[in-house]
């Protein structure tokens, strides 16, 4: 997984609010595999880009190869955090099998 925390803007304080400065839009486009290894630093990456957004994070999973049980994990938790937090992830160019899987975990924990 290269570079995940490239679309995640670095701010300083410099006099005006943090707040007008916060992005409304975070795209992450993560590559390879979303496996034990490479989840955690994505969840985090995650969290982050949730808490700096005022409106939406989109993952972008174009490059993403495969998705293990972690990514899965990863990606329900996020779902999670970001209804949560009233903003909006959206899950792009997921292949079908990890759509299929997605919508089954969340379905279990929703239940």
């Amino acid at each position: 997984m290269q570079r995940l925390m490239d679309s995640i803007p670095n701010f300083s304080h410099s006099g005006n609010s943090l707040e007008e400065k916060r992005p409304r839009t975070i795209v992450l486009r993560p590559n390879g595999c979303l496996d034990s290894e490479s989840s955690l630093s994505f969840t985090k990456a995650l969290e982050q880009a949730l808490e700096l957004t005022t409106d939406t994070v989109v993952v972008d999973l174009l490059w993403v190869d495969f998705v293990e049980a972690e990514g899965i994990s990863c990606l329900i938790a996020a779902l999670k955090q970001a209804s949560a937090l009233g903003k909006n992830l959206s899950l792009r160019f997921m292949d079908v099998t990890t759509q299929a899987a997605v919508e089954a975990a969340y379905n279990r924990q929703c239940v």
